[in-house]
């Protein structure tokens, strides 16, 4: 029985990392045209939202997409020019039925996390 269970969590492991290095191949267009190098926790709150936004957009619209920054937010925030302290965890979320979330945490020397944001994508109709 362990070993089965070994083996499934490395096909699961391989299966996701796959998914990430797919996106690889295709045109991820970056968040800004410059580098965002976001330092402090004020920088954070400003300027990562807007970022955050138009990664929830494209994991609306895209699977792929939202597959990879399920398992790889950090990764790919960087790989779309977004820089982040070793102190901040990014923590995406798509419940069945609900629309997805992501929530930022810094976690300061050890100590308990501290929840920065949460965000969620809601779109609205006007006329």
């Amino acid at each position: 029985m362990l070993n089965f269970l070994k083996q499934k969590y490395r096909t699961l492991f391989f299966k996701k990392r796959e998914v990430l290095e797919a996106l690889d191949t295709q045109d991820l267009s970056r968040f800004a045209e410059q580098d965002i190098i976001l330092e402090t926790g004020d920088d954070i709150k400003k300027y990562l939202p807007d970022v955050l936004g138009q990664a929830l957009a494209r994991a609306w619209i895209d699977k792929r997409f939202m597959d990879a920054f399920i398992d790889y937010p950090i990764e790919i925030l960087e790989r779309g020019g977004v820089y982040l302290p070793n102190t901040i965890k990014i923590q995406f979320i798509k419940e069945e039925k609900q629309r997805p979330k992501v929530i930022v945490y810094e976690t300061p020397s050890r100590r308990k996390s501290i929840k920065l944001l949460e965000l969620r994508l809601i779109m609205v109709a006007e006329e």
